[in-house]
């Protein structure tokens, strides 16, 4: 009985030991897979604003040369047509 009590043991321990050390291995594993998920989540959130960003600026480029023509034609508008010939024949006009 004491054989069977002692092989019991060790066969528990021995079990044991290779669980934790399979579930330790899977711990770490899984930890490392966040830490990876994590940076590359991190990467994806920057390269999204930097592209935000840029076509942010592109529209605000746009904007801005659309009120300078605006502005441009409305001051040629606003003009005597007698100014408006002369710059012209200067080649001032678009």
């Amino acid at each position: 009985m004491a054989v069977r009590a002692t092989m019991a043991f060790f066969a528990g321990v021995a079990v044991g030991w290779v669980g934790r050390g399979t579930l330790g291995s899977s711990r770490e594993a899984m930890v490392q897979a966040l830490v990876l998920t994590h940076g590359v989540r991190e990467k994806l959130k920057r390269t999204v604003a930097e592209n935000v960003e840029w076509v942010e600026d592109m529209v605000a480029e746009g904007r801005a040369r659309y009120e300078s023509k605006r502005d441009a034609a409305t001051i040629e508008h606003d003009m005597p047509p007698h100014i408006v010939d002369v710059k012209k024949r200067r080649g001032h006009a678009a």
